[in-house]
């Protein structure tokens, strides 16, 4: 009885332990690629650098940001290629939004709803935003005769296909308060 206890542990370890091992052997040069896939990599260093630019996915403003002064809420709709070579989903995007000139917390934005976009397509999405009390007082006396105020998007989350990067992005955002 021993024997076949001993031969079925022996079998049970090389049934496990075999394909292990030829795996790891297979990927010796790039064992985070077993955990992380190489599309995770990709999005991560498009989005990481800014996108945009050669290779990564191109992000062009439609029309201009709609402005509801009661609510303070804005929205912005963007035209999204996926350059990727591979489908994605915007699941979500997030961030807060400051004043580059004087680091003026101004509000946050997020993302309306997910987004799927097969490669090589173009989709819109809409960039919800609220502006603080704070930030509209903020527009009135330190830009009050600028139409576009740089801002940095701070703690800018975008998650792709469950893959979350976060950046630091500067961008213009529209005056709310601007009479010119």
């Amino acid at each position: 009885m021993d024997k076949v206890r001993l031969l079925l542990t022996v079998i049970s370890i090389v049934i496990i332990a075999v394909p292990l091992v030829g795996t790891l052997l297979a990927n010796q040069g790039n064992l985070l690629g077993l955990i992380i896939p190489p599309e995770a990599n990709e999005i991560i260093d498009t989005l990481s650098s800014g996108g945009g630019g050669s290779g990564g996915p191109q992000m062009e403003p439609v029309g201009e940001p709609q402005y509801d002064p009661a609510s303070r809420t804005f929205s912005q709709t963007i035209q999204f290629t996926n350059t990727f070579p591979f489908d994605i989903t915007i699941n979500s995007m997030s961030g807060n939004v400051e004043c580059v000139a004087h680091g003026f917390p101004l509000g946050t934005i997020t993302l309306d709803e997910p987004v799927s976009i097969p490669k090589g397509e173009t989709k819109t999405l809409t960039v919800l935003g609220t502006w603080t009390e704070g930030a509209i007082a903020h527009f009135q006396t330190a830009h009050a005769d600028e139409a576009m105020v740089p801002a940095k998007l701070v703690g800018f989350t975008v998650d792709v296909k469950g893959i979350q990067v976060q950046m630091d992005q500067t961008m213009e955002v529209p005056n709310p308060t601007y009479k010119g």
